[in-house]
């Protein structure tokens, strides 16, 4: 953990473009050799690759409780975990990679991997940096139509799958598909049944198959250069694009949020259940295996989330942002069923201790703190860092949930192409609304976007990123690489960013149409359109999601003003169940206008395009009930 426990970014006096701010630094910046970016951790500098993570602190705390599951015994769930440690953990990966090696022959080496997070997936992961194959995610939130052009765009003719997906996945491939073999794994309460499946294609093995290997063969270790996971992101403007992701990229990555962050520790733990698809979920994996956490997989179901938090007690919970708004209304909800006199106490206490962290940087008041017992137990009660990402934060859960649960609470932002790691607040920054400071191992500078107003004059514009957390480029496909990194590495993000007077990092609108959802998941605003300007009763329509939107909301101009409200809303849902839109892309609801779009009222451009701010101006208080419920 570095000693400097600044929260204020630092500018570059190199000369820069007048469209472009200087180049802006991370906090720790003074601390590295004049240019250079962290690229390793400060006190493990031999550590290169994730497979030298695993090994140099398998080295120095061999028998330490690693990874673990939540015990399962005699058809239900025991409130216990068990553990193995990094020399157990390190045999069945060898074991299970010997078996890789010897039976799955491909001419890439990709290995798919479909399941929920448990022992199997990182015993998986972990083999195929022993053994020279490459992993490569599956999201069953793609929609199947996404996971067959994964399947096949990334030559997958193996994929270690989660029993309870087998179903779906075979009846969803297509009589194409590359796929040959599906190695199951047995969940626990609904074990691999192959008699269900006597006509297919595919062949089957069971993981227990992998476990009887014999014969360990010798590691192929990795390098820094080597590829760690091909992750695909969501195909909203298109089929998904596979990011391929380095092996030091990983390293760097996890150096720049341990020594930034919090003053991790080996007392830490962890209850891993965001996806380990996600590149955020990995890279914080990463720095639990430095510090030597404690990290325990869910059991599959997010019913038992609570439960299971309350079973561990983890030290350290992430999550995406409507994770954390739906913890905020679990515990709102709870409380407005207390008496009156209870919910007055309660609130008064929270406004006194929120006057306390926003003007006096005070986190803890030993007396009061007592009041939300009860509520920090609903995350195991042991609970010190909250860590958000993945998606725009709403301030007001942030500051809430950093006072109920009196525990630190960052947020911060990063992309699959990123590695995750480049920009997040440090632990001793109280404020709201911003996503912290750029890491060490990045670095950034914003460039104007005249069309939407901002000007790097005013320390405002579109985020590039540049540095060893950046990806080698999109799998076969030369050209989205090129069009995404420019000749000098930077990274254009598609995100505008505000360096703030206090030298933080703020998120204030997206370039791009694509809108991340407060879940985590991607929308084309732009295809959406276009979709749903097919519906029957639509002359014109503008889909609208902000930076802390839960869901879709639309303003139609109807070509009946006679037809009732629920009317388009019904075709508006059959034009999107005709198009097999996910859940997430169809619309909530609807605002509706008889005022055209047009350019005399200037929310059309000349070239007949969309002028969305100004639409979302002009009907922003009737956006805002709808959003706000």
């Amino acid at each position: 953990m570095g000693s400097d426990l600044s929260t204020s970014c630092i500018l570059s006096d190199e000369p820069h473009l007048p469209n472009e701010t200087p180049i802006i630094k991370s906090p720790l910046a003074p601390t590295l050799p004049k240019g250079e970016l962290m690229t390793v951790f400060p006190d493990f500098p031999t550590v290169y690759t994730i497979y030298d993570l695993l090994e140099q602190t398998r080295e120095r705390m061999p028998d330490y409780p690693f990874y673990g599951k939540r015990m399962f015994r005699n058809g239900r769930w025991l409130d216990q975990f068990e553990f193995v440690s990094r020399n157990e953990f390190c045999r069945t990966r060898d074991i299970v990679g010997s078996y890789m090696k010897r039976n799955i022959i491909n001419d890439n080496n990709h290995i798919g991997i479909l399941s929920y997070n448990r022992m199997e997936w990182v015993y998986v992961q972990h083999a195929c940096y022993a053994y020279g194959f490459i992993p490569v995610p599956i999201y069953d939130t793609f929609g199947w139509e996404n996971m067959n052009y994964i399947i096949n765009h990334a030559s997958l003719t193996h994929i270690f799958i989660i029993s309870t997906k087998i179903k779906d996945l075979l009846s969803h491939i297509e009589e194409s598909c590359c796929l040959t073999d599906l190695i199951v794994i047995d969940a626990e309460e609904s074990p691999f049944d192959p008699s269900l499946y006597p006509d297919s294609k595919v062949r089957f093995h069971r993981f227990s198959e992998c476990l009887s290997e014999r014969t360990i063969l010798p590691h192929t270790p990795p390098t820094t250069e080597s590829t760690a996971f091909i992750m695909y992101t969501s195909g909203t403007t298109g089929n998904p694009k596979g990011c391929v992701l380095k092996q030091g990229a990983f390293i760097s990555a996890a150096a720049g949020i341990e020594t930034h962050v919090y003053p991790f520790s080996p007392k830490d733990s962890m209850l891993s259940y965001l996806p380990l698809a996600h590149v955020l979920e990995q890279t914080l994996n990463m720095v639990g295996i430095k510090i030597f956490a404690k990290m325990a997989f869910y059991s599959g179901n997010t019913s038992r989330l609570i439960e299971e938090f309350s079973i561990f007690k983890p030290t350290i919970v992430t999550g995406v942002a409507r994770v954390f708004e739906r913890i905020t209304a679990a515990i709102k909800t709870k409380i407005e069923a207390k008496p009156l006199v209870t919910r007055a106490l309660f609130n008064g206490i929270i406004s006194f201790k929120s006057f306390l962290l926003k003007q006096m940087s005070i986190k803890n008041v030993p007396g009061l703190d007592k009041v939300f017992d009860p509520v920090r137990k609903a995350l195991g009660g042991n609970c010190q860092l909250l860590v958000c990402g993945g998606s725009a934060l709403p301030p007001e859960t942030q500051h809430w949930l950093r006072i109920v649960l009196n525990s630190y609470f960052e947020n911060g932002y990063g992309l699959t192409e990123t590695t995750a790691g480049s920009i997040v607040q440090r632990y001793v920054d109280y404020t709201d609304g911003n996503c912290g400071n750029i890491l060490a191992c990045t670095e950034g500078k914003l460039r104007d976007v005249e069309e939407l107003g901002y000007y790097a004059s005013n320390m405002q514009g579109e985020l590039l990123l540049r540095g060893p957390t950046i990806f080698k480029g999109y799998y076969k496909d030369p050209q989205a690489t090129a069009d995404a990194v420019d000749s000098e590495g930077w990274l254009s993000t598609g995100d505008v960013f505000e360096l703030t007077k206090d030298k933080r990092m703020k998120m204030i609108a997206r370039k791009k149409e694509i809108i991340k959802l407060s879940q985590g998941e991607y929308v084309s605003l732009q295809k959406l359109s276009s979709v749903y300007s097919q519906s029957k009763y639509v002359k014109q329509i503008y889909v609208h999601a902000g930076l802390h939107s839960r869901f879709l909301v639309a303003v139609v101009v109807p070509d009946n003003a006679t037809v009732p409200k629920a009317t388009i809303i019904e075709s508006l849902n059959e034009t999107a169940k005709q198009q097999s839109l996910l859940g997430f892309e169809r619309i909530r609801d609807i605002i509706l206008t008889n005022e055209e779009f047009t350019t005399e009222n200037g929310m059309m451009t000349p070239s007949q395009k969309q002028c969305r701010k100004k639409i979302e101006d002009k009907f922003k208080a009737q956006i805002e009930s709808i959003t706000n419920i």
